[in-house]
């Protein structure tokens, strides 16, 4: 045996990533709010991408669904305001169409960015203001009123009390049932004590369920109608898959390639200058730009082949509703794009869908199979179920937690008390005490 010492030499094959390729995997992987703030980076490393188009682009890609007619872009660039989210954008914009003072357009603005994510006013941050500003009271109080005309109805209210009355008054039944109601009973409206308020307020019974339904097609948080919030920013969609004229279409909310533009200067200064210094390091930037370019590129078409194929795979989602989600694998998609499943994984990370029903992280729409012994069935199965059982409830008497669990498992459904409260506050469905009806 020889056990002397010497070297050796191995052999391994080892897969080396070009920088091109770490950027383009960077840039794939980036939720679109993060590529934005990538973007700026390189813009002050890189003199020959021009700003502009980047930053335009990005505040159309975040406030795409609104549409301003007769509006030029350097308008537009006055109007939107400097945060890009787009409550704040749509408030300022409707704002400024009042035709208010310059004063009190200044007083408006400042208003609408200390509304919180629910779309209310807080005394003490009102009352700082005024002081920090001196503001005085008349002018405070036309810049709040006109705030409070805006859309989406009750944003600018105070406490929800009032957000309710700013939407019936928008509606026109101030001083109907459901404004009596909500004006001196809404404490004891959350808590489906009917009866008391007939008694109290002297209107019949059967016109108190009817405010309480009026109250109930209302929205105590205006502004969480118009967008996800996380992380004190307004989230855009990544992806729409939208149905326009009974077909579905499918569009990528992203800053494309035609975005990063090089600059017309530098270009010219490449061409003609004789200095090889320059030439090379412009010719270098120039090529940094393009792999940028080429990185944008092939996110969108990934993206796109995801949303698409998303698309097919959840059909039965998209055309009739959550109840018709199904379990599925990013792996499932992988195969049926031919590409890696780590590649459709950093693809659709952070990324969100805007459809009929709403805005999902992509997330939502791969959900495993939530009991092994039924592989068809999701949580959002479950919870339809539970909807449908409570839907058909007598709400005279409606059923108790234990008794949905029954229900449940004669349909086949094994599942605890627990799971069933928990699901159901997820759904937003109240205890059974508070979802009893009065006759």
């Amino acid at each position: 045996m020889d056990n002397s010492f010497g070297a050796q030499q191995l052999q391994e094959q080892a897969q080396i990533l070009s920088p091109r390729q770490i950027q383009s995997l960077r840039v794939l992987q980036m939720p679109s709010a993060e590529l934005y703030d990538y973007l700026m980076k390189e813009l002050e490393e890189n003199p020959v991408i021009t700003f502009d188009s980047i930053d335009y682009a990005e505040k159309c890609r975040r406030n795409s669904h609104y549409t301003l007619s007769d509006t030029d872009d350097a308008e537009l660039a006055d109007i939107i305001a400097d945060d890009n989210s787009s409550p704040i954008v749509s408030l300022r914009i409707q704002f400024s169409m009042l035709r208010p003072t310059p004063k009190i357009e200044k007083i408006g603005y400042a208003l609408i960015y200390l509304l919180d994510e629910n779309g209310y006013l807080c005394y003490d941050d009102v009352e700082k203001l005024a002081q920090a500003s001196n503001i005085s009271l008349d002018d405070l109080k036309t810049a709040i009123d006109l705030l409070q005309t805006l859309e989406p109805a009750g944003v600018g209210a105070f406490n929800p009390r009032e957000c309710i009355l700013l939407q019936l008054e928008r509606k026109g039944r101030r001083d109907s049932d459901a404004w009596v109601v909500a004006q001196d009973y809404l404490e004891m409206l959350s808590k489906n004590q009917l009866p008391q308020i007939a008694k109290k307020s002297g209107i019949p019974l059967h016109r108190v369920v009817n405010a309480q339904q009026l109250i109930r097609t209302l929205n105590p948080r205006p502004l969480m109608l118009e967008t996800t919030h996380r992380n004190n920013e307004f989230i855009a969609p990544d992806i729409r898959i939208l149905k326009k004229d009974g077909h579905f279409s499918v569009e990528l909310n992203q800053l494309s390639a035609e975005s990063i533009n090089i600059d017309d200067t530098y270009s010219k200064i490449y061409q003609d200058t004789d200095n090889e210094t320059v030439r090379t390091f412009l010719g270098e930037n120039m090529k940094k730009a393009q792999w940028l370019r080429e990185s944008i590129r092939q996110r969108c078409d990934t993206l796109m082949a995801c949303a698409t194929e998303l698309l097919k795979c959840q059909r039965s989602f998209f055309e009739t509703g959550p109840d018709w989600l199904r379990p599925y694998s990013r792996r499932e998609m992988a195969e049926a794009l031919g590409r890696s499943e780590s590649t459709i994984s950093r693809a659709l990370k952070g990324k969100y869908v805007e459809c009929e029903w709403g805005m999902f992280p992509t997330d939502y729409f791969f959900p495993k199979p939530s009991i092994d012994a039924h592989p068809l069935m999701t949580k959002n199965t479950i919870e339809s179920s539970i909807q449908m059982i409570i839907g058909n409830e007598d709400r005279a008497t409606p059923m108790s937690d234990e008794a949905i669990v029954e229900k449940l498992g004669n349909m086949g459904i094994e599942v605890s008390r627990r799971t069933v409260a928990k699901y159901r506050f997820e759904l937003g469905i109240p205890a059974s005490f508070r979802r009893k009806t009065f006759d």
